[in-house]
């Protein structure tokens, strides 16, 4: 009998041993399965003659730390995000650190890199001074800079073409309701006479995602307002403590499986064509966000941006991808002007994927942001000549 407990025992440890292993095998493919992307990026680089940087958005960090710059890793604010987003106590904030030197992703083969303002966007913090803001731009990371340098983003492209005052309150990874609560927190002050809406076409995902946050969904409240524009202080209290943490815990991430609790996390970009559902709720926000523009004067522009499978996958009506035709029929219907950048930048253009960093996406290369910049200020243009006829 004692025999039999022994070799029960012993079996359960070779089998949790043979688990273990098998859990940071995975995990280790998983690693590799990254460095293989990576080298993609640095082949990709080498055939059309760039230099790619291999270091990543940490090293990068350290790196300027150490040359005496006060820089910080891009996003804190949405990895903090879910947690503040359920819990009404908790400060969520919707900007970056301000006054630092923000490192993005590396997709060109340069890190983007930027000074953000004093609210943590991506803006000369000069432009908060104006005392007339002629546009204001809210959504991702297409708005943030993703993939190119400062000045060469959207609004920075906007600012140098036209030489009137722009703003730029996107961060990566937001969504229509972060989108909201951005204009409700950081408009009012500006009243800008154009507020960009720039939807990117896998928002859908982010407002399913985000619709689950009770502290979101409190923005479709009229008079809801954390005081964001007031508390900067606090927000960059929380989000440098919050940066300390993680850049410990970076060092230790293969220890605690960070790859294979990634995989089992339900991600955006694993959902597929069929998973599109143009929610509702949509409407409610813009609808939101155009009486919040109009009340001071404002008028609010609806731009569409696509994405790279559209250009990098053969075959396939542009009009069906990602209903496309749907979310601009419901944006009309709110009598809210739209600029389809598919249709007017990529649609005819020679070579579409030219236009994303080393033809692999997911972001716009400098040039793509240019042409995105002058379609929106002929498409601003127009309308307003048709509303004045």
């Amino acid at each position: 009998m004692l025999r039999l407990g022994g070799e029960i025992q012993a079996n359960i440890v070779t089998v949790a041993i043979s688990l273990i292993i098998g859990v940071y095998t995975v995990e280790g493919g998983l690693y590799f399965q990254g460095q293989r992307i990576e080298s993609e990026k640095v082949a990709a680089a080498a055939k059309l003659g760039i230099e790619f940087d291999d270091r990543t958005v940490l090293g990068v960090t350290e790196d300027l730390i150490a040359e005496g710059v006060d820089a910080v890793p891009f996003g804190p604010n949405l990895r903090l995000g879910k947690e503040a987003a359920t819990k009404p106590e908790l400060l969520l904030p919707l900007g970056g650190v301000s006054n630092k030197t923000i490192v993005l992703m590396n997709e060109s083969g340069q890190h983007g890199i930027y000074k953000s303002d004093r609210y943590g966007f991506n803006n000369p913090d000069g432009q908060w001074d104006l005392p007339k803001i002629e546009w204001l731009l809210t959504g991702d990371s297409f708005v943030e800079g993703a993939a190119v340098q400062q000045g060469e983003d959207i609004a920075g492209q906007i600012r140098s073409i036209t030489k009137s005052s722009v703003i730029n309150i996107g961060i990566s990874s937001n969504g229509p309701l972060l989108e909201l609560a951005a204009l409700k927190e950081y408009g009012p002050s500006l009243r800008p006479k154009k507020v960009l809406w720039i939807y990117f076409e896998l928002d859908f995902f982010d407002l399913a995602r985000g619709k689950t946050f009770p502290k979101l969904m409190q923005y479709l409240q009229d008079d809801f307002s954390q005081n964001l524009i007031n508390r900067q202080k606090e927000i960059d209290h929380i989000l440098l403590k919050y940066i300390k943490t993680q850049r410990t815990l970076y060092k230790t991430r293969w220890m605690r499986l960070y790859a294979v609790r990634k995989l089992i996390e339900p991600v955006r970009e694993r959902h597929s064509l069929s998973d599109f559902i143009l929610d509702p709720l949509l409407a409610q926000i813009l609808i939101k966000a155009k009486d919040r523009t109009e009340a001071w004067g404002g008028e609010l522009y609806f731009v569409y941006l696509p994405e790279f499978s559209r250009y990098n996958e053969a075959g396939g009506d542009h009009d069906l991808h990602r209903k496309k035709s749907k979310v601009i029929e419901l944006v009309r219907g709110l009598n809210i002007p739209v600029i389809d950048i598919h249709q007017e930048v990529f649609a005819d253009h020679p070579d579409p994927l030219a236009l994303f960093p080393l033809r692999l996406g997911p972001h716009y290369t400098a040039e793509g942001y240019s042409k995105v910049a002058k379609a929106i200020i002929l498409g601003v243009r127009n309308s307003q000549k048709v509303g004045r006829r």
